[in-house]
């Protein structure tokens, strides 16, 4: 609603003209109008009656601090045309407008089997709970592209018994550079013929059918919105096959150095040749194993996620606690590795699936799940290994959706955008009862969650962002941090200060900030024993999101100095928390010992009260609301020796 009052003072009435000629965007004879405030129930009288060819009826106030009405008119061409001039003239009327149509944005392929897909979009079909799902139709809103905003083709690499080549319904990648079945390296890459991709058992590009990769494949990718069969949760995403799940541990390591290799010659001739590979898909392991045993595995992990690459595991299909029992890979604690079991269609953990406090990431749906199958058919398949291609293939949409500074930075530091990419995945689940405790997340995947944290990304602000202190020597002070998480995510952080300022402390290391709730820190100088001179140091602040601050701090000792002084490169006033209630409070800093006056003002320019007028100390002060009358937009004014700054605040 707050958005709603600065929206009707901004758009443009140019930009609220309909005619009749337009497509019907909007309710039939019905009409939103705002009055002044001063006219409300009057103004609304006099609307009706000077408008009689109208018949305006008022059919329901909508805001009363805002004084909007919806109203209903007797619609015909001529009425269609006329009503909005006229009303919008009317000396009680602040704007008026249609009762415009909004629609959820969510996207329904129109794939025949998509009803089947509860997994995507559950409306209770199969004795399920409706809502149990990843919200993916309403994630296809954001991006359904299988590229990312530089162009790159995003690709989804299965390690599985292998695939359907032939399957209308999945987009394969192929390696352009090779020519297939002449026995030649024709890209240099150390793989003869692998233009489909690789067999790891026969170390060749002869790639065989298997039911089983087919249905993980189509999880994570089967085209969507073609009229064809299902859709896949990325499903304008290509598909890398590798033959390569079973037999034993040496066929893995082959498997995954090929992903590697084309991952690593991507990176290195910035596209020209190899695979944009961001995320593989496993769905095979070692029941009980401990990764203590499986050092080179685990290493492999360590390769992939260098270039770039988070690995997505299947856990064991067990009812057990992989964190007691053990399994490879899913309680190995790779930075890149991913580990993942399996829910129903009611958001429950599935009977025979693993779980682990420590060792299992996140949940997704794995139970009955419609996919793709081999020689072209379709079918249903339960187990973790259904889990993993949701996960999997949510991890491509991540890319689809990011910006170019995010795409940018990954091009130059991918191990770091993957590590936060994986934290983004772990903090947006819809969390279950039936995983709390149970999961490091406690939650089952939400892809709608994740790409709106990926196109908001969390992050954390420290006011000010750089400070410098005078004092006098054997002398103390202190000043104040403000810490405010951005994105819509709580957020951890800490704060690490070098050895060699022992000058220099703190009133806390570390906190976890709410959105819309700020957080300080006394930052305390001791110059006891310190000489005359400048001294420099900084502060270090690292989020939950492997985002840092660093904020640079520079002490001047001198004899003669009366008073600290700080300068601030971020000054302003702070609002906490908002929307304003009774406990709401302003903060604002000084550098130095100032008048201070803090006054609140409506839009118009009338001042509708004054806070403090007097004399405050430098540092940090913070003034109680007083709990205002007034509705709508205000403004808040501060003017002291450091400048006017203020701040549009809105109270209901």
């Amino acid at each position: 609603m707050r958005n709603l009052f600065i929206l009707l003072l901004l758009i443009p009435f140019s930009n609220l003209i309909f005619s009749q000629t337009q497509p019907i965007d909007r309710v039939p004879g019905e009409l939103i109008v705002q009055l002044l405030p001063d006219s409300n129930i009057d103004g609304l009288k006099r609307l009706t009656m000077d408008f009689p060819e109208f018949d305006l009826q008022s059919k329901q106030l909508l805001s009363k601090s805002m004084h909007i009405w919806l109203l209903s008119f007797d619609e015909n061409p001529e009425s269609v045309d006329k009503i909005l001039p006229k009303l919008r003239n009317h000396p009680a009327v602040v704007i008026a407008q249609f009762n415009h149509l909004v629609s959820e944005r969510e996207v329904i392929p129109n794939d025949p089997s998509f009803s089947a897909l509860w997994a995507l979009k559950n409306l209770g079909q199969m004795n399920g709970t409706a809502g149990a799902d990843i919200d993916a139709t309403f994630a296809w809103d954001i991006t359904t592209s299988g590229y990312t905003v530089e162009g790159d083709t995003i690709v989804v690499s299965v390690i599985d018994g292998g695939i359907d080549l032939s399957h209308a319904d999945l987009r394969l990648w192929k390696n352009s550079h090779e020519i297939p079945n002449n026995n030649i390296d024709d890209d240099g890459n150390g793989y003869i013929d692998d233009y489909h991709g690789w067999n790891s058992y026969m170390n060749n590009g002869n790639l065989q059918q298997n039911d089983h990769g087919t249905h993980v494949a189509g999880i994570a990718t089967a085209r969507g919105n073609n009229n064809i069969g299902t859709a896949g949760v990325a499903f304008n995403t290509h598909l890398l096959p590798v033959a390569g799940s079973g037999t034993n541990e040496s066929v893995v390591v082959i498997s995954y150095d090929y992903i590697f290799t084309q991952r690593k010659l991507y990176n290195e001739t910035n596209g020209e040749r190899g695979a944009f590979v961001v995320s593989t898909n496993s769905s095979f392991g070692i029941d009980g194993a401990d990764p203590v045993n499986y050092p080179i595995w685990s290493a492999m992990y360590d390769s992939l996620g260098s270039v770039g690459i988070l690995n997505v595991a299947s856990t064991a299909n067990r009812a057990w606690d992989i964190d007691i029992n053990g399994d490879v890979p899913t309680s190995m604690s790779n930075e890149s590795l991913i580990s993942v079991t399996n829910t129903n269609n009611k958001d429950e953990l599935y009977t025979s699936a693993g779980w682990g406090l420590e060792s299992i990431d996140l949940a997704a749906p794995g139970t009955s799940i419609y996919s793709t199958r081999q020689s072209g058919q379709y079918g249903y398949k339960t187990g973790t290994s259904m889990s993993s291609p949701h996960v999997s293939g949510a991890i491509a949409l991540m890319y689809a959706a990011a910006d170019e500074a995010t795409i940018g930075l990954y091009k130059t530091n991918p191990a770091l955008i993957a590590s936060r990419f994986k934290r983004y995945l772990i903090a947006s689940v819809d969390t279950l009862p039936s995983l709390l405790g149970r999961t490091v997340s406690g939650g089952r995947l939400n892809l709608f969650k994740l790409l709106q944290m990926v196109q908001s990304p969390p992050g954390i602000n420290v006011t000010p962002g750089s400070v410098e202190l005078a004092i006098a020597p054997d002398n103390t002070t202190q000043t104040t941090l403000e810490f405010t998480c951005t994105g819509d995510t709580p957020n951890s952080f800490i704060i690490a200060v070098p050895d060699t300022a022992a000058w220099l402390a703190l009133s806390g290391y570390s906190g976890t900030l709410i959105p819309g709730v700020p957080s300080f820190i006394n930052l305390s100088i001791d110059a006891t024993g310190l000489s005359e001179g400048v001294y420099t140091s900084s502060l270090t602040v690292s989020d939950g999101f492997l985002n840092t601050i660093i904020i640079p701090v520079e002490l001047k000792v001198a004899i003669g100095v009366d008073a600290p002084a700080y300068s601030v490169s971020k000054p302003g006033i702070s609002v906490w928390p908002v929307p304003l209630t009774a406990t709401s409070r302003i903060g604002f800093s000084l550098s130095q010992t100032s008048v201070a006056n803090l006054s609140v003002y409506t839009l118009d320019g009338r001042k509708a009260t004054e806070l403090f007028n007097g004399i405050l100390a430098a540092g940090r002060h913070e003034i109680a609301w007083p709990g205002l009358t007034h509705q709508g937009l205000l403004i808040v004014r501060l003017e002291t020796i450091d400048g006017i700054f203020t701040r549009k605040i809105v109270v209901f």
